[in-house]
Order: structure tokens, then C-alpha cells, then sequence
């Protein structure tokens, strides 16, 4: 189902509206300024989902940030939560695909030894995307924060992709 048309404030309508990967191409790239930097923020997110399909039998990713939203700036990442349907299966991963899963994450204050170094900000996919996972019951945390419009106080929808 196409994601809808996006509004007067350049974001998508309030809700979470479902779609699939073309979906999210038509509207997050082919409609919306500076494809070309839209093209390598979708192919972050693209080859990102794939690794998740492979490692995580089913679930959702809610996608948002700025390559959710037709501005005038130059869009710099992808915000996506994670929403496994059955948290069990995280903890059946074998040690290198957890590894692999838990690796997929942002991360904030980050201290890496060999060499030490203190970073502020890890984020997976060189940075293009940020990453998160939804814990069971946390759902309507994430989707107070994925609404949140531009302007404060103002509301915005984002896409669901379902695997």
C-alpha cells in the first residue's frame, strides 16, 4: 500500500502507516528533494532490513528521521526502531548472530580500547542510520517519539515495515 501523499509541513499524515520497501523508495526518494543523498540513505536502510529479515524471523521496523520527512535540508540519516514479534527469538540467536544483531544498534558514550578512544556517538551503517530496538511494552514510548512534528507540538506519521 503506497505510503499517502505527504502534507502542507512536508511530513507524512499522523498514524504509522504500513508499506514496503518500493513504498518507502516512491515517496522518501522519489518524492522528496536531494535524491542522490536520499539513494545512499535508502540503500543504508535497505541493505540494514535485510540483515534484520535474516536474523530476526518476524517483525517491524518504524522508520523515521530525516529521510522520513521532505525538507529543505539535506537529509543525514535514517531513524529506525526495531519491534520483534517475539522477543524470544533474540534470545535463541546463536553468539554470532547476536553479536551481529546487538552491533545493529546506536549507541551513545562509547569508550573503545585498542586504541582507547572515547566516542560520542556509534551508529551502524557509517553513521546513516540510527538504530534502536523496541523492548516488549515499550511501543507507545517509541511511537510518542517517531510523532513528534518538526515544529513543537505538532504531529507527524512515519512508515512501518512489516516482515
Amino acid at each position: 500500500m503506497p505510503l499517502p501523499h505527504w502534507t502542507s509541513e512536508n511530513v507524512l499524515p499522523p498514524g504509522r502507516h504500513q508499506a514496503d520497501l518500493s513504498d518507502l523508495y516512491e515517496r522518501f526518494v522519489w518524492d522528496a528533494p536531494y535524491r542522490d543523498e536520499r539513494e545512499i540513505l535508502f540503500s543504508a536502510l535497505s541493505g540494514y532490513l535485510g540483515v534484520v529479515c535474516r536474523l530476526i524471523p518476524s517483525g517491524r521496523a518504524w522508520v523515521a528521521g530525516g529521510l522520513a520527512v521532505r525538507s529543505a535540508a539535506v537529509p543525514r540519516d535514517v531513524d529506525v526502531v526495531l519491534i520483534p514479534d517475539e522477543w524470544g527469538a533474540l534470545k535463541r540467536l546463536d553468539e554470532p548472530a547476536r553479536s551481529t544483531f546487538y552491533g545493529m544498534f546506536t549507541l551513545k558514550g562509547v569508550i573503545a580500547e585498542n586504541p582507547a578512544m572515547y566516542l560520542d556517538r556509534v551508529q551502524p551503517v557509517s553513521g546513516l542510520v540510527d538504530g534502536f530496538l523496541c523492548h516488549p511494552g515499550d511501543e507507545d514510548a517509541w511511537e510518542a517519539v517517531w510523532s513528534r512534528g518538526p515544529v513543537p507540538g505538532s504531529v507527524k506519521g512515519f512508515a512501518e515495515v512489516v516482515w
